[in-house]
């Protein structure tokens, strides 16, 4: 179709088409928008006085990027992506860059005109006087990193994905948010058309053209509303580790696909050998898959005191999940039935499905990483999860450095338990932090009432689980079963209650922190973190709770410290062959060239004292960050 009769308008100049405007034809609604999208998308550039100008050629190319570089606002940013042909049937094409090309970036700077270029005709190297402009996107991330992947490199975008998250703690669609601000009713259909074709449909450039304008627009609302509500420093930290999240997206992790085949035969024999063991004990017509089944075979067959205190459901039925068996190592059927559910386990969640998450161009995998994705504003990570892997170092291995390269892991030391004494104010801790002393020897020191030299790694374990679970206010009995589901210690009640009641003389500060914070939290319905992140209980089904008033700030405070160190962390590496590849809640990982080895632990040391300071000015930071290498993950912990 010529492109002329396909956008019913006329072209204006060489390379360049426009959509006059037109007083809309029908009446702008919801039910129209849902079943016609493109007018209802033309409907509001119609109301809004705004031509759509449709870029092919490159003299109308730098036309258009002169006159954006004249708007003094940030310009409202979008693109379009569309998949390589050899991977279209992909479920990530479209999606990841390294599957993807850009087909469209869309600009709207305020004026009369949004200038949407076409990168199937266009070098994108005629827009790099705009990529020094402050920009705004709606999840901003995946604009950058495709547009990085491209061969650009913006470095002012803002977010108002996160503008609206720093607000409210949601990650709300465009739409929803041009619903709720801005009045529109914005379709969504053309978002799975084919944007490959030649040429595209008038639709489809308007569709893209009404995303960069509502981004612009509703970058003004949150902006305003962030300002009356002083939340633009929690805003801020955001959008300034949007970078580092893209990068390390595009960057991706090397995962060694012949190991894992190694690995899943293990879990297979694992697996096998601990089925055989458990009909042994539960007869043939018992399924070790069945909870039911297994629950009902418990009841018959355990002794009175261990049914007695055995973990039951609402209804009464005998828990069979690994916590609750974890208690009872002593029972025949539990080590067969714990080592039977982690070999199912690990098939299932960390099995062939994990390794369908590599790249087939890359050999990586390329994770996708949320700010703002949790209630206390921790980075969370899915398709796949690279944050928790399962423990074993076999695992970890497969985290590899290609050959010539290696895996630089820094992580912070006992970072919630820090920031735990700069929110309190707690002294003790705090001291002991400024003279670089182990805080679990020194709780062990006090529950057991011996000289720090004398604490033996026992006891240190067992301070371990004591620090932990009551930093987030747990009462004796939740100590015990914390103890002994996360560090395999065994504690009575009576034992826990003791340990508990030695901790608090020892952190005075601490437990006078635990009472006030969660007096204030219930009474005002919300906790806040040391940015400034609002946790607002009245949006949660559980409403006020007095764990989460304590690990919203700690926790939450934590993430801020991770969050400034990403920020800073690119400044740093600057002149290395080093990548970003991982970051945890208190661990980054990197991939390095080997004769970079040396100044990259060094800068990634650096970056997060910088990060911990940026948060917390006066923190101590003796012996706060460790930095390691090897040629994988598990090497370098």
């Amino acid at each position: 179709m010529n492109k002329t009769n396909a956008w019913a308008g006329k072209p204006t100049e060489r390379g360049a088409l426009r959509m006059p405007i037109q007083k809309s034809l029908f009446s702008y609604s919801s039910t129209s928008t849902d079943q016609d999208g493109h007018k209802a998308a033309k409907a509001i550039l119609d109301r809004e006085g705004i031509d759509v100008v449709y870029i092919t050629g490159p003299e109308q190319a730098s036309v258009a990027t002169a006159r954006l570089m004249q708007e003094e606002s940030p310009l409202g940013l979008d693109t379009e992506t569309a998949k390589l042909p050899e991977y279209i049937t992909h479920k990530q094409a479209g999606l990841d860059p390294h599957l993807s090309r850009i087909r469209l970036i869309q600009l709207y700077g305020g004026g009369q005109k949004v200038y949407v270029f076409d990168m199937y005709s266009l070098d994108i190297q005629m827009l790099k006087p705009v990529w020094d402009k402050p920009l705004v996107a709606h999840n901003a991330v995946f604009d950058l990193k495709h547009l990085f992947h491209a061969g650009a490199d913006p470095h002012q975008v803002g977010c108002t994905m996160l503008m609206n998250n720093a607000l409210t703690a949601e990650l709300s669609s465009l739409a929803a948010l041009a619903r709720r601000h801005l009045g529109w009713n914005i379709s969504k259909e053309q978002r799975v058309s084919d944007w490959n074709q030649q040429p595209l449909t008038p639709e489809q450039v308007m569709y893209a053209a009404l995303d960069s304008v509502a981004v612009f627009k509703l970058y003004r609302a949150l902006r305003d509303e962030l300002s009356r509500r002083n939340l633009v420093p929690v805003y801020k930290l955001m959008r300034d580790t949007q970078r580092a999240i893209a990068q390390m997206e595009l960057n991706g992790i090397y995962f060694d696909l012949q190991d894992h085949e190694k690995l899943m035969t293990t879990w297979q024999h694992m697996k096998t050998e601990a089925e055989k063991r458990l009909l042994d004990i539960l007869g043939p017509h018992i399924n070790p898959d069945s909870g039911k089944q297994i629950s009902d075979w418990l009841a018959n067959n355990l002794d009175r005191k261990a049914l007695r205190t055995w973990p039951r459901t609402k209804t009464g039925q005998l828990r069979t999940d690994g916590n609750s068996l974890s208690r009872f190592p002593e029972h025949p059927i539990v080590k067969s039935l714990l080592a039977y559910k982690e070999a199912t386990k690990m098939l299932s969640t960390f099995g062939a499905g994990y390794a369908d998450h590599v790249n087939p161009k890359t050999g990586r995998i390329h994770a996708s990483f949320k700010l703002g994705g949790t209630s206390t504003g921790r980075l969370s990570c899915s398709n796949p999860n690279i944050q928790n892997p399962p423990r074993d170092k076999a695992f970890r291995a497969l985290f590899s450095a290609p050959p010539g390269r290696k895996m630089v892991v820094a992580d912070y030391g006992q970072i919630e338990l820090r920031v735990a004494a700069l929110v309190s104010g707690d002294e003790n801790m705090i001291d002991a932090y400024r003279k670089a002393q182990d805080l679990h020897r020194k709780t062990a020191a006090a529950i057991a009432k011996v000289p720090l030299e004398q604490v033996t790694k026992k006891q240190r374990q067992a301070a371990k689980a004591v620090n932990f679970g009551l930093l987030y206010g747990q009462g004796p009995r939740g100590l015990a079963r914390y103890a002994k589901a996360g560090y395999g210690v065994s504690m009575s009640e009576r034992e826990a209650e003791e340990a508990r009641e030695a901790f608090f003389r020892a952190y005075p500060g601490l437990k006078h922190w635990q009472v006030e914070a969660g007096r204030r939290a219930e009474k005002e319905m919300r906790a806040i973190t040391p940015g400034g992140r609002i946790r607002d209980f009245t949006k949660e089904p559980s409403g006020y709770r007095f764990t989460e008033a304590l690990n919203t700030p700690i926790q939450g405070g934590a993430a801020e410290v991770m969050m400034a160190t990403l920020a800073c962390l690119e400044n740093h590496l600057e002149g290395m062959d080093a990548k970003l590849v991982n970051a945890v809640h208190d661990e980054i990982v990197l991939e390095v060239a080997e004769q970079d080895t040396a100044g990259a632990k060094e800068a990634v040391e650096k970056a997060m004292v910088e990060g911990m300071l940026a948060i917390f000015p006066n923190a101590g930071t003796a012996g706060l960050v460790e930095a390691k290498s090897g040629e994988n993950w598990a090497e370098g912990k």
